[in-house]
């Protein structure tokens, strides 16, 4: 797991207000709530009293209450009332506080930043989805799923070019089809980038209803920590671009949320092919995801030795330089070359 980062709680939609929101991120219980202005929280969902969690309470106004004694917490985490005391003094402030994340709603899902002494609070608004520069308005839809894999195995296949003509035959690529690819790539701060120019599109039909000629692309891919996988295309005027994030919930439990968008044909009601769509595709690299998971077992090793596997080899190393840097290590060095070309089939 890696603190000092935003993540996706859970979509927007499930969280009412009147009713609280049980989520769990990297190992972390929490209680999501929204209150009567319309702005979403984020707490330990635990009661400091006997450790029941909060989401099985109440919200009263603006706060939650425990459903076991009745501690009343407002949104700061502060416990404004405890029942059996009557106007006694509460409790310190300190023992009776719960610990509360920073939350924020961006492309229709819920945010919450995991931190830690070394990086309490964030320094930027959570990730987006990309937009057009000339500012045209996109239709985007979302779709997640969980899989019952570690979130290693999860990232890796955001940046996996090998498997996408085997896991997803003829939605991006087309198996028989598979030619040889040579892309430059760059650094970021906490990632790496590849732009490619005068693309010929695949013969599939994700990128014919992107352009139905299949017409010459520029592309646009990103990887930066903690998992965050995001593409765009550009043709003349029409633009797409996805963001597909894996999520840590648990040591052994992981989420894809996956976002896209678009800004032609609006007005056709093509929002549920693309979620059918999407669906499909999460169930295909959960399929095979929780397929390695069942071979690799507690034991074993990856064998990451060809140019394709680079791009998970850096991840790793990303995460290191990234622990080194909270941990305040002496002039850190950047893994990723500033500028690297890689080939591989696809």
């Amino acid at each position: 797991m890696l603190e000092g980062f935003w993540y996706i709680a859970t979509d927007s939609g499930n969280v009412h207000v009147g009713q609280p929101c049980a989520a769990v991120l990297c190992n972390q219980p929490l209680v999501l709530f929204r209150d009567r202005h319309g702005q979403v929280h984020a707490l330990d969902d635990r009661c400091p009293h006997k450790g029941v969690p909060l989401s099985s309470g109440w919200q009263e106004g603006d706060s939650l209450r425990c459903p076991f004694h009745g501690w009343r917490f407002i949104s700061s985490g502060e416990c404004v009332e405890v029942p059996s005391i009557g106007n006694a003094p509460h409790p310190s402030p300190v023992s009776a506080c719960v610990r509360t994340f920073p939350a924020e709603e961006r492309d229709g899902w819920v945010w919450v930043y995991i931190g830690n002494s070394q990086c309490p609070k964030p320094t930027s608004p959570p990730p987006s989805l990309p937009v057009p520069a000339d500012g045209s308005p996109m239709v985007s839809v979302r779709e997640s799923a969980e899989a019952k894999v570690r979130w290693d195995f999860a990232v890796d296949s955001l940046m996996d070019p090998a498997h996408v003509p085997f896991v997803h035959n003829n939605y991006f690529r087309q198996r028989e089809a598979a030619r040889e690819k040579e892309k430059v790539f760059t650094r970021l701060p906490l990632g790496f980038r590849t732009i490619s120019q005068n693309v010929l599109l695949p013969d599939t039909f994700i990128f014919r209803a992107l352009s139905p000629r299949l017409g010459l692309a520029t592309t646009t891919v990103d990887f930066v920590l903690p998992g965050i996988h995001s593409e765009r295309w550009e043709i003349g005027k029409r633009f797409a671009s996805v963001m597909l994030v894996a999520t840590p919930l648990t040591d052994d439990r992981s989420r894809f949320d996956i976002c896209v968008g678009w800004n032609f044909l609006h007005g056709l009601p093509v929002g549920w092919l693309v979620r059918r769509t999407l669906r499909t595709i999460l169930s295909q690299d959960r399929e095979v995801l929780e397929s390695q998971e069942q071979g690799f077992g507690l034991k074993g090793s990856m064998l990451l030795n060809l140019e394709s596997d680079n791009l998970a080899v850096w991840y790793r190393q990303l995460k290191k330089y990234h622990g080194d840097m909270l941990a305040g290590v002496h002039d850190p060095q950047h893994p990723i070359p500033e500028k690297t070309r890689l080939k591989w089939v696809t």
